[in-house]
C-alpha cells in the first residue's frame, strides 16, 4: 500500500504520514537491530539507543503490516531484539507491559511468562504505586490484551490491581490522573503522557469488556482533555490534577498531535461513536502542518524527521515551568503563551513513527468526513 504525497498538506489525509514513518524508520535503526534514542536535523547519524523505543516501533510495524503495508524490517528479528533486552534486564515494568501488548498482537504463547516477569519486576521496583502514569498505562494496556487473548491467573490478578491503582489511588476528583501513586510533590502535576496513555488503556479495557469502570473513566478524562486543547489544536504538556487545569503548555510535542492523542481518542471514538473525539484529533493533526503559533510545518522531508516540539527557548523553559507550577500550587492561574520566546526542537525519536503507525494504520479514512480545520 502506497500513497502520493500531497503538494498542499491536508491534515485529513493521513496516508502520506504513514508512508513517511515507514520511509524514515530505517535511518533510526542501529547495527545490533535495536532503534536509536533520537536523530537531529543536520546530523544523519542515529544517536543513542533505546530498548523502549524499539518495542514501540515493533508495535506500530505489526499494526501497519496487518493493515496491508510493506514494512522495511523482518519483524521476527525485531522481536528477538526485544527478548534479548528483557533477558539482559534492560526493561522496566512498563516496558514489559509493552511486550505483553506485542505478544498478544503477534498471537504468540509467551503471555504467561511475561505476566510472571512483570510480577517479579514490580516486586523489586516499588510496585504499582511507584510507576509513572505512562508506565501504568502501558501495563494496563498490555495486560488487557493478554487477558482478552486468554490470559493467565497472574495476568488477571495484576490487571485488577493495576486498574484499582489507576482508578482509585491515582485518579483525582477532576478526572485527571495523578503522575504516580506514591507521595511526592510531582504526584499532583502529571504530564499529557500520563493522561493520554491512561485514556488509551481504559478504552482498551472497555473494548474487551474487562471492567465496567473503564469506559466512564476514559470518557471523563478525555472530555477534560478536550476542554484544555489549545485554540490552534495543540495539546498542552503539564497539568495540575487537583485543580484540573493546565500548568505549563510547553513543550507542545508533535508526537502528541499526530500519534499519541489519535491513538487514544480514536480508540475511544470507535467505542462511543462520539464525533467530538475524532474532531479533536483532526484539529490536533492540523497543528503538525503549520496551524501552530510559529506557522511552522513540522514535517522535515529533507532530514526524514518530524520536528519534535515547539518549546520555550533554552534558558526560559525551566524558569517558566517552575514559576507556573508554583503559581498553580498556590491557587494562582499560570501565565499563558509568549510566542516570541518559543522555538522548534530540531530532533525526533523513533517511537514517534512507531506510534504514528499504531494510531493510523487501518484508520486511513477516519477523518474523510471531518470538515477541514482552519
Amino acid at each position: 500500500m502506497t500513497a502520493t504525497a500531497l503538494s498542499t498538506p491536508d491534515s485529513r489525509n493521513v496516508t502520506p504520514l504513514i508512508d513517511f514513518a515507514l520511509e524514515s524508520l530505517p535511518a533510526m535503526r542501529l547495527r545490533d537491530g535495536a532503534f536509536c534514542f533520537e536523530r537531529r536535523v543536520g546530523n544523519p547519524a542515529p544517536l543513542g539507543r533505546s530498548a523502549r523505543y524499539t518495542l514501540m516501533v515493533e508495535l506500530g510495524l505489526l499494526r501497519a503490516q496487518t493493515a496491508g503495508y510493506t514494512v522495511p524490517f523482518d519483524l521476527d528479528e525485531l522481536d528477538a531484539v526485544a527478548w534479548r533486552e528483557l533477558d539482559a534486564g534492560e526493561l522496566t515494568p512498563g516496558d514489559i507491559g509493552l511486550m505483553l501488548w506485542i505478544d498478544a498482537r503477534r498471537g504468540s504463547d509467551c503471555g504467561d511468562k511475561l505476566a510472571d516477569r512483570l510480577d517479579q519486576a514490580l516486586a523489586i521496583s516499588g510496585g504499582l504505586p511507584a510507576r509513572l502514569g505512562m508506565e501504568l498505562g502501558w501495563i494496563i494496556t498490555g495486560l488487557a490484551h493478554h487477558t482478552a487473548a486468554g490470559g493467565s491467573p497472574t495476568g488477571t490478578r495484576l490487571l485488577s490491581a493495576a486498574l484499582d491503582q489507576l482508578l482509585v489511588e491515582n485518579r483525582a476528583p477532576t478526572s485527571l490522573f495523578r503522575h504516580f501513586g506514591n507521595p511526592g510533590w510531582r504526584r499532583r502535576f502529571p504530564n499529557f503522557a500520563t493522561q493520554i496513555y491512561s485514556v488509551l488503556a481504559l478504552a482498551v479495557v472497555a473494548r474487551h469488556g474487562l471492567d465496567d469502570r473503564a469506559l466512564p473513566a476514559a470518557i471523563a478524562t478525555a472530555d477534560r482533555l478536550l476542554e484544555t486543547q489549545l485554540p490552534d489544536g495543540g495539546w498542552p504538556w503539564l497539568f495540575d490534577a487537583e485543580r484540573g487545569t493546565v500548568v505549563e503548555r510547553y513543550e507542545i510535542y508533535s508526537v502528541h498531535q499526530d500519534a499519541m492523542a489519535p491513538m487514544a481518542l480514536l480508540e475511544l471514538a470507535e467505542i462511543t461513536q462520539d464525533p467530538r473525539y475524532t474532531n479533536a484529533t483532526a484539529h490536533g493533526l492540523a497543528w503538525i502542518h503549520g496551524n501552530n503559533e510559529l506557522n511552522q510545518n513540522m514535517t522535515d522531508h529533507q532530514n526524514g524527521l518530524v520536528l519534535r516540539s515547539i518549546r520555550r527557548k533554552r534558558g526560559h523553559d525551566r524558569l517558566w515551568a517552575a514559576a507556573n507550577t508554583a503559581a498553580s500550587h498556590a491557587g494562582i492561574t499560570p501565565r499563558g503563551t509568549t510566542a516570541r520566546l518559543t522555538e522548534t526542537n530540531p530532533t525526533d525519536r523513533p517511537y514517534h513513527f512507531g506510534w504514528v503507525l499504531e494510531a493510523w494504520s487501518g484508520r486511513e479514512n477516519t477523518l474523510n468526513h471531518q470538515p477541514p480545520t482552519t
